[in-house]
């Protein structure tokens, strides 16, 4: 017989709950704040605008954006492993796992070292127009573009699933 799976009590269950939320939906507002900077780097002619912009990007996003990633997977997986809907018992909560795993790998495979080369690039761009700050970036600015918009969607997606938790059990 298989031993009996021991649940967070009530407090701790909510505590984690409102972990977990503010997480994600802080990822999100992260993201909108992120989406701005970019499309002002993107559309500034001014090059000090640009540069402080795309510093302002290489400040903000490691800390921030590891951080809200990895309270919002590590909180999803207590309530998977110590709530009634467990980890793998749920289609949606198998979809919201999957998608916490690979936006949080995404945020260390893509999204930081883009961010961690937009430092060295800007080197010898003061003075410099908005185009010239963006030609010597290279690609980064319109790259810049996808995560926001990838993980505000999918976190949006995630939201969706946790409020109706379509699908039903996943069968054995």
């Amino acid at each position: 017989m298989a031993a009996e799976r021991r649940l967070l009590p009530q407090g701790w269950r909510k505590l984690v709950l409102v972990l977990h939320v503010t997480g994600g939906v802080g990822w999100m507002g992260l993201d909108v704040g992120l989406l701005f900077l970019v499309f002002t780097g993107l559309l500034t002619d001014s090059g000090r605008t640009a540069v402080a912009v795309y510093t302002a990007i290489g400040i903000l996003v490691p800390p921030a954006v590891v951080s809200l990633s990895l309270l919002m997977l590590v909180t999803g997986l207590v309530q998977g492993l110590w709530t009634k809907w467990g980890l793998l018992q749920y289609w949606w909560v198998v979809v919201k796992l999957v998608l916490g795993i690979v936006l949080t790998a995404l945020v260390f495979i893509a999204l930081l070292p883009a961010v961690g080369s937009l430092s060295a690039e800007l080197i010898g761009t003061d003075g410099a127009s908005g185009a010239a700050v963006r030609r010597a970036l290279g690609a980064a600015p319109v790259q810049l573009l996808f995560p926001p918009i990838v993980s505000f969607l999918s976190l949006a997606f995630a939201l969706v699933l946790a409020v109706y938790k379509p699908w039903g059990p996943v069968r054995h």
